[in-house]
């Protein structure tokens, strides 16, 4: 019995000093850090510089978390804590969530002590090259998620199959060392990834539709009430949304935001679902995202802490260009007061110079120069690209003088020493624009003589000089001596398409040709269509202008004729027939029967349509004409014609 009186008292003042006292309660601890840094790509870098954990009623800790909260790259960015420096302390990292977990290497809690000379080692790296802007640190006791931007904690929680009415009444039944739960609300990038990529799983936030089909709104926690996207997937947002392609969808009355299971879509993103989710898969909800901060009543804690580390980066170039030899003035500016470093290279580790403005040496050729934002001698990073543009000045390599002969057009040409530069053509030796711009130009001169001068331009280089090109008209003159005869043109005669052509052995290009007119020339050397009889084909010769003919005898023999003394066609004769292609030797015509009935006189006017002074009746008669060709070739030609009598 007395056992029992002192059993019961114990137990009393036992219950007496915790009515009395705090003990019941948890004072969260209070957690700093300071360490903004400069990183150097490539390096490692401890994430702080000093580090604390104060807490009046606890001295060890289940685990600590230090995760890359902004800016993290999977498979480049990594946590670790160098081995054999704190036997006491065993770390996992998790690279989907950024996180590195720090725990007593042994089977209890961690104490304060060895976790904060722990975090104090603990160094950040990147594998890539390219690193960049800024990459935030957050330290945590919990293993809810901890934002700088924010300031507020981030925990997903598994619960397969909860709906996102269920979800939302759970949400806000979680506390965080007193801070109030609630469906996240998402409304920047930072959280989307932090609270999307980089969580454990898929769930639903706390975004909706239900009130007004296509406005959404986020319904929980201090953003209640805000719109953050209107209408389907080809809608439009006021705020930050960050849904997968082609959603919201509102598939089956979907009115609750969710974010998209891994592997569907973009990572992180979201989608819209019903209140219920799917039965199995991608599409049923594994569990939701709680936001602990910002809701009125929350306590002011110090429960997290965080730092940051910043890549200095170039932030603006300034190239240049010139034409031809000289230097040039080249420019970059760098963030973080970084030092701006010059190479020759993108590969060479010796810098040519540090300062912002860089001139260089003489170029005669476009290079490359590369600059990188450095602090504390950092010589990695990224490298940026600035180009001296050296412009070849272009120049005319010909452009011969013209001699036209007078009325008429001709062509000037030039060529420049670059194929895609501009010709450009004045009536000036400076100054001025051009008159015409290409090459060939046609003129039409004015004058005997005109004088040119021609430059050319690219990339806003001009040629230093103008070259002079004189542009001359001859007036024409006759000469007696053809320098062609009939050997050199060829004729095809009594067809349907009579023609002459000018054959290739002659020397063509000199010379300039007419047919039947003394006034239009042309480089053409083949005439069609031509009716028979006489033609007067003119040369003219390019370079003296002096104007030569030669006849040429287009023969024809006429289908009909008709001798009614009306003074047409009254004869049927050879048309072209002026002996000078050929010589006609005989001349014979048949009647139907194959009589003769007319030998003509070659120095006639033709047949007349009499035999033995009769004149014969209308019918078809045929002839047999007998003659030696212009190459001395003897040839006959026979057909028939018709007599039409009056």
């Amino acid at each position: 019995m007395y056992f029992k009186k002192h059993l019961i008292l114990f137990f009393s003042l036992l219950m007496l000093l915790l009515t009395n006292h705090s003990w019941s309660e948890n004072i969260a601890p209070t957690i700093t850090a300071t360490g903004d840094q400069i990183y150097c790509p490539l390096s490692q870098m401890k994430v702080v510089t000093s580090f604390d954990i104060t807490d009046p009623d606890d001295a060890t800790v289940d685990a600590f978390y230090i995760q890359i909260s902004e800016g993290y790259k999977n498979g480049e960015d990594k946590l670790t804590l160098p081995l054999g420096l704190h036997p006491n302390i065993t770390t996992s990292w998790s690279a989907s969530e950024g996180k590195l977990t720090l725990k007593n290497s042994g089977s209890g809690s961690a104490t304060y002590v060895d976790i904060i000379s722990a975090v104090k080692d603990v160094i950040f790296e990147s594998s890539s090259l390219l690193v960049s802007g800024e990459k935030s640190f957050s330290f945590t006791i919990g293993d809810a998620n901890y934002l700088p931007s924010t300031g507020h904690f981030y925990e997903y929680v598994a619960a397969i199959g909860i709906t996102w009415k269920s979800a939302k009444t759970a949400a806000e039944a979680r506390t965080y060392f007193g801070l109030k739960g609630y469906l996240a609300t998402i409304t920047t990038s930072d959280e989307a990834k932090l609270s999307g990529e980089q969580a454990q799983g898929a769930g639903w936030i706390g975004g909706s539709d239900a009130e007004t089909e296509g406005v959404w709104k986020w319904v929980t926690g201090p953003e209640n009430g805000i719109v953050f996207w209107n209408g389907k997937a080809n809608g439009s947002t006021p705020n930050f949304a960050f849904w997968n392609t082609g959603e919201p969808n509102n598939l089956d009355d979907e009115d609750y935001a969710h974010v998209t299971a891994p592997g569907v879509g973009i990572l992180g993103s979201w989608n819209d679902l019903s209140n219920t989710g799917g039965a199995s898969g991608d599409y049923q909800p594994k569990g939701y995202v709680v936001e602990y901060g910002g809701m009125l009543g929350d306590p002011v804690l110090n429960l997290s802490a965080s730092t940051k580390i910043s890549v200095a980066a170039i932030s603006t170039t300034v190239s240049d260009s010139r034409c031809g030899n000289g230097t040039l003035n080249l420019s970059a500016t760098a963030t973080l007061g970084a030092t701006v470093l010059w190479f020759d290279s993108s590969t060479n580790t010796t810098p040519i110079y540090s300062e912002p403005n860089f001139k260089t040496p003489v170029l005669s050729t476009t290079t490359t120069y590369y600059v990188l934002a450095s602090v504390n001698g950092c010589l990695s990073g990224k490298r940026t690209p600035i180009t001296a543009t050296v412009y070849a000045v272009p120049f005319i390599i010909s452009a011969p003088d013209v001699t036209i002969c007078e009325g008429n057009s001709r062509t000037l040409n030039a060529t420049a020493s670059s194929t895609t530069a501009t010709i450009n053509w004045y009536t000036t030796q400076s100054g001025g624009i051009p008159v015409e711009t290409g090459s060939p130009i046609t003129i039409t001169p004015t004058t005997n003589i005109t004088t040119y001068y021609v430059d050319a331009t690219e990339n806003g280089c001009s040629s230093p000089t103008r070259k002079e090109v004189k542009f001359e008209v001859l007036g024409n003159t006759i000469s007696p001596i053809s320098p062609i005869n009939l050997n050199d043109i060829s004729i095809v005669d009594d067809s349907d398409n009579n023609t002459i052509t000018i054959n290739n052995s002659l020397e063509i290009a000199n010379y300039e040709f007419s047919l039947d007119s003394f006034e239009e020339f042309g480089d053409e050397t083949y005439f069609e269509h031509l009716e028979p009889g006489i033609h007067s084909l003119y040369l003219r010769n390019k370079t003296n202008c002096s104007i030569s003919k030669l006849a040429i005898a287009i023969l024809g023999f006429p289908k009909f004729f008709t001798p009614n003394g009306d003074g047409h066609n009254d004869t049927w004769k050879i048309l072209g027939n002026d002996f000078i292609n050929v010589q006609i030797s005989a001349i014979y015509i048949f009647d139907r029967f194959g009589k003769l009935v007319a030998d003509v006189d070659l120095t006639g006017d033709g047949w007349d349509g009499f035999y033995n002074n009769k004149m014969l009746p209308s019918s078809d008669y045929w002839y047999l004409v007998k003659y030696t060709d212009q190459y001395g070739n003897y040839s006959e030609k026979r057909g028939h014609f018709s007599l039409i009598s009056r």
